[in-house]
C-alpha cells in the first residue's frame, strides 16, 4: 500500500488530476498547446530528421505513420497523467518543436523536462522560451520542488540552455542508453524551484 502523501504532495497530485486537457502556455514568440491530428507532418519533419535524432533516445522516424502513433500516445499519456507533451508553435502557428514534462513524482515533488526543436529554428532562443514557460507552469501552477533533465553529454547546446535556466550538472550515467547499436552516456542535471524563482527575479530586476 502506498504511503499517504503530505499535504503539499497531495496538492501536486490533485492539481495534475484536475487538469482539463493540455494547459495552453503563451510567451512573446511561442505557444505551448496539445498536439492535433493535423500536426503529423510537422512532427514527422522533426523526429524524422537525423540531426534531431542524434541526441534523442530513438532512431529517426521512417514514416509519417510513426508521427500519427506518437500523437495518439501523447493523448493517451495525457489522459492517464503520465506526462504532458506539448507541441511548440511560433507566432505564425507553425509547429517548431515539442516540450515535455514527464516522470511525475508527487510524493517527492519532482518531474523531468524534455524538449526538441526542428533544426531550422535552432539558435533563435525559441527552445529557451518554450522550456521557460513549462518551468513557470510546473513550479508556480503545480508546485513541483525540483525539475530533472537528462542529456547526451555531447549536446553542448542543450547543456547551455539548461545552465542558462539555472540547472546544475549533478552527475553522469555511463553507457546508459542505446539508439540502435550506438550507446551513449547520460548527463544528469537538476533545478530547484527556489533557484528558478531567484533567477527569474534577478532577470526581472535587470530588465527594469
Amino acid at each position: 500500500m502506498p504511503l499517504p502523501l503530505s499535504p503539499h504532495s497531495q496538492a501536486i497530485a490533485d492539481a495534475l488530476a484536475a487538469l482539463d486537457g493540455f494547459p495552453s502556455l503563451h510567451g512573446p514568440r511561442v505557444r505551448l498547446r496539445g498536439p492535433r491530428d493535423s500536426d503529423d507532418a510537422a512532427l514527422f519533419a522533426i523526429f524524422g530528421d537525423a540531426r534531431v535524432a542524434r541526441f534523442w533516445s530513438r532512431p529517426p522516424m521512417q514514416d509519417i505513420v510513426e508521427a500519427r502513433e506518437l500523437i495518439a500516445q501523447i493523448q493517451t499519456n495525457m489522459a492517464e497523467r503520465k506526462l504532458i507533451n506539448w507541441v511548440v508553435v511560433d507566432e505564425t502557428d507553425a509547429l517548431v518543436g515539442t516540450c515535455t514534462l514527464f516522470r511525475f513524482d508527487a510524493a517527492h515533488r519532482r518531474a523531468e523536462l524534455g524538449y526538441a526543436l526542428h533544426p531550422d529554428y535552432w539558435g533563435r532562443g525559441l527552445a529557451g522560451e518554450a522550456t521557460g514557460l513549462a518551468l513557470d507552469w510546473a513550479i508556480d501552477a503545480i508546485g513541483f520542488h525540483r525539475i530533472d533533465a537528462s542529456i547526451d553529454p555531447d549536446n553542448q547546446a542543450s547543456r547551455a540552455l539548461l545552465h542558462r535556466h539555472g540547472f546544475l550538472t549533478e552527475g553522469r550515467l555511463r553507457e546508459s542508453f542505446f539508439v540502435g547499436d550506438r550507446v551513449t552516456d547520460s548527463e544528469l542535471l537538476g533545478l530547484l524551484a527556489s533557484d528558478w524563482r531567484d533567477r527569474r527575479a534577478a532577470a526581472a530586476a535587470a530588465a527594469r
